[in-house]
């Protein structure tokens, strides 16, 4: 806890919010990246955005304590929690912004991120205010990072930049190299750069320099680049701009939310509207836009719009109401309240209202009687007890007896309540948009390069086997899977005979970065297994052994991966393992010889079967590489291993 008393801040939590993953920042200089957490996809976008924003010196969590950056070994050049005070509803309120920090003249930022409906809340409002003059008051800016602002395309792109950003060996003798054959301000494509240097130093090696280079121009605004338009692959035409050269800025973040007319949130609230036009006469040649409207409701306004019409430019009454078809009394009515309220009284029954005999405080009782999930009948509804003392409240309020409202007084309301979208919500019976088809615009298929996503998790599987000494282990088996979510294609795999540790895991890592030619001779596999190199970002469940420190420790301060979480009770989110799970599931575990499937005494099974460990994970990696890896793949219409090397040869891989 912070020494000013602010609560809800603790050392798993931010502000009340669940740690989703970390990003490596290299903002604060330095041989290896600094952390920092985040807690939403939103947040995510907005720390990234201000990673490779040139005018951004170094940026922070600004919700978190003086503890929690001890303990998770966080930098905060400014004093944490940055607190700002607001009022909302006449209560004095403390804001912790997600994000300050310093631009290159010395002034102070603060960044907020999240959706953008959610920032148009009063209550976010009164937030953005206080933090706007507080900004204003040191000389900094207030910036908010929302869907609007914070692009997919443009962060996808600088997720790619990051993995291939952190240094190696020989990085500084192919920088000088990259300076002769790669002027500043020449456009050269990655696979053309490569080319030119020669053959001094690996593949692997020189397409790393390239990308580093490009990724810490990005950085100092120096990458010539449409970031927010263009995918970057190895034939992409990449700039490179002198370091004297004026940054080249993203498109900047607002801070101020705009409606889609362009007014502030504030100046288009309709309490303001309402307020500019009392007590001033409504133009009766105020416009309607009748494309709004069906084609019946279209010509019952147009016809009145024309008797309307007529009878202000000057036609009697009568002629015009008999040449529209209409009665005197109505068209008369109809001129009266086109005066007063515009052409939108020419609509039928647009400016009707006629107040309803039932009391309001029955009206409000019965909206959330029928609002309730268990979804009361009318009946019981009408009949209910709430109303009975709803109508003992206004008799002692009033000195009167008040009548309950009848069955068809109720019957008729909720007719109108289920027009509201409101009250369907609540109730549960709002009907979703209709569910286009997935495949071409799914979240797999949307991932722009191998590797840039890869998901990790753990499963167990119903078979036996012995130790070399032969003793029987009646036991689960535990294995652990990496997979690329764009190709479906494993990068790594491990078994255990227990709950996986962090030794298991950081096997898992180990495998993903090596090449794996030794390993399928070994198994005697008749396929090559590709798939090997460093992700982007590793998604992870909410076990022990992925949220460790040690796993920080390798993961994002050594290896420079941004790790997240998947949020809880929701295995949807990690669909491709999931998959995979259920393919080893259907097909691994019942096609292995002398295993206990289908068998009830585990123990006679193991004995019978005689496979030690080794055996097992000979069958698995040969199951992985010949069988899985050699399937076709439904979602991305192409066998996995095929996917995964025509993805490399585009992109590339981080070594």
């Amino acid at each position: 806890m912070s020494q000013s008393g602010i609560h809800g801040i603790d050392l798993f939590k931010i502000a009340g919010e669940s740690i989703s993953g970390w990003i490596p920042s290299w903002k604060l200089g330095g041989q290896k990246p600094s952390r920092q957490p985040f807690c939403s996809l939103m947040e995510e976008r907005l720390l990234m955005f201000l990673e490779y924003h040139p005018q951004v010196v170094w940026y922070g969590r600004g919700d978190i304590s003086p503890t929690f950056a001890s303990t998770y070994n966080i930098t905060t050049p400014l004093p944490t929690p940055y607190a700002i005070n607001y009022l909302f509803e006449g209560n004095a309120h403390v804001y912790l912004p997600d994000a300050i920090g310093q631009l290159q003249d010395g002034s102070l930022l603060i960044a907020e991120a999240g959706m953008e409906q959610e920032k148009r809340r009063a209550r976010n409002q009164a937030k953005a205010e206080a933090a706007r003059k507080v900004a204003a008051t040191l000389g900094g800016v207030y910036w908010i990072g929302t869907e609007a602002g914070l692009l997919p395309r443009r962060h996808a792109n600088l997720v790619f930049l990051h993995a291939r950003r952190p240094p190696f060996p020989s990085f500084q003798e192919l920088a000088e190299a990259l300076q002769v054959v790669w002027p500043y301000g020449e456009a050269a494509c990655v696979q053309e750069i490569v080319a030119r240097l020669g053959e001094r130093w690996s593949q692997a090696e020189k397409e790393a320099a390239v990308w580093k280079t490009c990724a810490d121009a990005a950085a100092c605004g120096h990458l010539l680049v449409d970031l927010a338009q263009i995918q970057l692959t190895r034939l992409t035409p990449l700039i490179c701009l002198a370091p004297d050269f004026s940054p080249i800025l993203p498109d900047p973040l607002p801070s101020v939310l705009e409606s889609s007319d362009g007014l502030t949130a504030s100046k288009a609230s309709p309490v303001a509207g309402e307020e500019e036009q009392a007590g001033k006469p409504t133009d009766g040649l105020s416009t309607f836009d009748d494309s709004r409207l069906d084609e019946k409701q279209r010509e019952h306004f147009l016809r009145n719009m024309r008797a309307v019409e007529a009878v202000l430019n000057g036609t009697l009454l009568r002629e015009a109401a008999a040449a529209a078809g209409m009665g005197c009394s109505t068209l008369s009515r109809l001129v009266h309240r086109t005066v007063i309220y515009g052409q939108v009284a020419c609509i039928p029954h647009a400016t009707y209202h006629r107040e309803r005999k039932m009391h309001p405080a029955f009206q409000q009782a019965i909206r959330l009687l029928y609002s309730r999930p268990t979804k009361l009948s009318l009946r019981a509804i009408a009949e209910h007890v709430e109303l009975k003392h709803v109508a003992s409240r206004l008799q002692q309020e009033t000195g009167r007896a008040i009548l309950l409202p009848t069955y068809d007084q109720v019957r008729k309301y909720i007719d109108v309540l289920k027009q509201e979208p409101r009250v369907q919500k609540e109730r549960g019976g709002e009907k979703g948009s209709r569910r286009e088809r997935q495949s071409p615009f799914s979240f797999a298929l949307s991932i722009p390069a191998p590797a840039q996503l890869a998901q990790v998790d753990e499963h167990t599987m119903e078979l036996y086997v012995e130790t070399p000494d032969g003793i029987p282990v009646a036991s689960r088996i535990h294995a652990a899977v990496l997979v690329c979510v764009k190709t479906a294609a494993i990068m790594s795999a491990v078994l255990s005979l227990g709950p996986l540790s962090e030794e298991d895991y950081m096997r898992l890592v180990k495998g993903m970065l090596e090449p794996k030619d030794r390993l399928v001779l070994k198994a005697g596999c008749q396929h090559d297994w590709p798939c090997y190199g460093k992700p982007a970002t590793i998604f992870h469940d909410r076990g022990k052994i992925f949220t460790s420190e040690r796993a920080r420790q390798v993961l994002v301060d050594r290896l420079g991966i941004i790790t997240e979480q998947a949020p809880p009770y929701c295995p949807s989110a990690k669909g491709t393992v999931e998959s995979l799970f259920r393919w080893m599931t259907q097909c691994f575990e019942r096609r292995l010889p002398n295993t206990s499937f289908g068998i009830h005494d585990a123990q006679k099974a193991a004995e019978a079967g005689g496979m030690t460990l080794e055996e097992l994970e000979g069958y698995f990696i040969r199951s992985i590489v010949d069988d899985y890896q050699q399937n076709w793949d439904g979602l991305r219409r192409q066998k996995r291993n095929i996917l995964w090397e025509e993805a490399v040869r585009q992109t590339g891989v981080p070594q």
